[in-house]
């Protein structure tokens, strides 16, 4: 059994977490020992420690923090660590130092993010990349950005993200609709997105705009009516909910906030958005999918390899096109055919290529991959 330390300065609850949390799940206490150390207490420690994952806290203060890697070493040494598994820029730094001060461990470093670097960041992580033995990109599009970026095609593996279909998978449920006094004929369009810049909830509040102008204009009418359900919190939270009131369209939105029965509110939802102006992949998307729902998205990254022609699941946008979004959701709410189309197949792609069995079993092949290194 291969133990395992994942690296994390902050175990908070976004896709990393829900990345690390899915791995423990499918390998932890099976052919992996996890254990975590982290530098800021957050809401993913509960969770790993209800898993029976050990974790350890190491202030890790900045990316060159000799202290932190030093007590990496130490704890490594302790627990006959064979991998340490890192997730972010400043973890995997301190994992690479570890290393130079004589960790003898096999350096894994997963990147989940599509994210500009300035010149210095780029040169520091082609020298440091040197010293990591295995990169995973969780998409083509973070292998094709870490290439740009100089480092050697042959250090990376793409292993899609993947998600559990028995926990996703389901019968329609309309608990989360009583909960949000939403009627059983309504369709309802959710989201789930931390409400930060990068998610992009403005550009969705001008899409909802333009939707809604949309149905007013087609000879359908208000047929069928379309609710927005937003799940998730963050700092431009209260400022969407401000923009919605001056925009004239909060009554067909519903801002739900942080929420843990993501699985319920999806299983009550009709159609999936994703409107983030930069996203490596999309668990979230994939989470949609397995409950059976067809998704629209912006053509900002990972998407493209999940919502395509060959798929055929749902439209992807390009960013900023808020008639092209809104007129996205106007076709699959009126198209019956259509929406039944995506829907069945937004259950088969995700058990064909981003199933979790899939994943976990291409990342522990990569630690012995890199195992064999030494």
């Amino acid at each position: 059994m291969l133990n395992v330390l994942h690296l994390i300065n902050y175990p908070g609850k976004g896709g990393s977490e829900r990345y690390i949390l899915s791995l423990a799940e499918k390998l932890h206490d099976n052919k992996c020992k996890f254990y975590v150390a982290y530098s800021e207490d957050g809401p993913m420690l509960r969770q790993v420690r209800k898993l029976g994952i050990k974790t350890f806290k190491i202030a890790m203060k900045s990316p060159y923090d000799f202290k932190a890697a030093w007590q990496v070493k130490k704890l490594c040494r302790e627990l006959s660590i064979d991998i340490v598994h890192t997730h972010f820029l400043r973890e995997n730094y301190i994992g690479v130092l570890s290393k130079l001060l004589g960790n003898r461990v096999v350096l894994v470093n997963t990147g989940h993010l599509l994210a500009k670097k300035n010149i210095l960041v780029k040169f520091t992580d082609l020298l440091f990349s040197a010293a990591t033995d295995e990169i995973i990109a969780v998409s083509k599009a973070v292998r094709d950005m870490l290439v740009s970026q100089g480092i050697r095609p042959s250090k990376i593996s793409v292993i899609y993200n993947g998600v559990d279909l028995d926990y996703w998978k389901g019968e329609r449920s309309l608990k989360a609709r009583e909960d949000f006094e939403i009627g059983d004929q309504e369709f309802v369009v959710t989201s789930v997105a931390r409400f930060s810049e990068e998610k992009g909830h403005i550009f969705l509040m001008e899409a909802i705009k333009q939707f809604l102008k949309m149905r007013k204009k087609s000879d359908k009418g208000f047929a069928k009516k379309v609710r927005f359900l937003l799940v998730g919190d963050g700092e431009n939270l209260e400022h969407c909910k401000g923009l919605a009131g001056m925009m004239g369209i909060s009554d067909s939105v519903i801002f739900a906030g942080f929420r843990k029965d993501v699985r319920s509110i999806l299983h009550s939802s009709d159609l999936y958005v994703s409107h983030s102006m930069s996203e490596a992949l999309g668990i979230s998307i994939l989470e949609a999918m397995a409950c059976g729902l067809p998704v629209v998205a912006t053509n900002s990254g990972g998407p493209s390899e999940i919502i395509n022609a060959e798929n055929n699941c749902g439209i992807l946008v390009e960013c900023g096109d808020t008639d092209g979004f809104a007129a996205a959701i106007h076709k699959i709410v009126n198209d019956t055919e259509l929406y039944n189309t995506y829907r069945e197949n937004a259950i088969k792609i995700v058990e064909k290529e981003f199933n979790l069995d899939n994943t976990a079993e291409s990342t522990y092949n990569l630690y012995i991959k890199g195992l064999k290194r030494y």
